[in-house]
């Protein structure tokens, strides 16, 4: 795996909540964990490397979606479902409402035996290592909760990957979720019909070193942003659908192991590189964030 050994973390202002906030309030950030940083940590600070591969976690590194499952299981996950899709409710209340409604005897004990149940899909593990072998970084950008990703990740040895997050805390016995990488512009920006409660695109945007490829690997709504301003997409279901509806070059995988042979193809034929639109998607972006 390439050196992620996590750089120093400069103490950030993030878009956090409560169950009462209601507007874009900046409250101060805590550190980073071994696993989950905050804005304002530099992961691949100081890294030579090919590429950086940004990967979806629900629905992608796992074979199905943890945090739906979850909140179906253990709260009220189907109804908040159905209030989202009728735009009733954004990602961030649903995620609120959700955790607020919560088993009140669930423990993030159970909540990591329930994610292991389901457990990571089959080549993750070879999917990284080939990463590690070729100079190519690795970053998981998720919509969903560290209190699962972070104990299926460590149980497969892949502790030191860096993690862009939603966080759920037990605050005197009550689970509340905060956000670090919310963001007030991906709620009116975001090609997505729901818009994340953690922006895939702030952390991509933060952590890509100058002048290396963004490569991108997801499957679902949530991975639209990210996918816009990716060099290399590797898609399946919705989001290959969308790439095609919109036009947006992208490589097709079913399976994580099909990704492996196209990583290998590129690095054969030299063809991990930057592309000129997407460079110019994400200066942009940096210029109107």
């Amino acid at each position: 795996m390439p050196n992620t050994t996590k750089s120093a973390t400069v103490p950030a202002c993030s878009c956090g909540s409560t169950y009462a906030l209601t507007v874009w309030d900046v409250i101060q950030a805590e550190a980073s964990t071994p696993m989950v940083e905050l804005p304002g940590s530099y992961p691949f600070a100081g890294q030579q490397l090919r590429a950086v591969l940004f990967c979806d976690f629900d629905g992608t590194l796992t074979p199905e979606d943890i945090g739906l499952e979850l909140f179906r299981r253990y709260s009220r996950g189907e109804v908040l479902e159905e209030r989202l899709r009728r735009g009733e409710i954004s990602v961030l209340e649903y995620y609120q409402q959700a955790c607020q409604h919560l088993d009140p005897d669930i423990t993030a004990e159970q909540i990591a035996e329930f994610a292991h149940r389901i457990g990571l899909r089959p080549s993750v593990e070879a999917l990284f290592r080939f990463c590690s072998q070729h100079g190519i970084g690795v970053a998981i950008l998720s919509d969903g909760l560290d209190v699962y990703i972070e104990p299926l990740l460590a149980a497969a040895g892949l502790e030191m990957i860096p993690v862009a997050c939603n966080r759920l805390r037990w605050v005197c016995g009550t689970p509340q979720v905060d956000f670090p990488w919310a963001s007030e512009s991906c709620q009116y920006t975001c090609p997505s019909p729901y818009p994340c409660a953690a922006c895939k695109r702030a952390a991509l945007l933060s952590w890509t070193p100058p002048q290396v490829p963004v490569l991108f690997l997801g499957e679902g709504l949530s991975d639209f942003c990210p996918a816009f301003y990716a060099d290399i997409v590797f898609a399946r279901a919705a989001l290959a659908a969308w790439c095609r509806e919109h036009q947006l070059g992208f490589i097709p995988y079913e399976e994580l192991s099909d990704v492996c042979q196209a990583l290998e193809q590129l690095l054969q034929r030299q063809r991990l590189s930057l592309r000129y639109l997407p460079r110019q998607r994400r200066q942009r972006a940096w210029v109107e964030e």
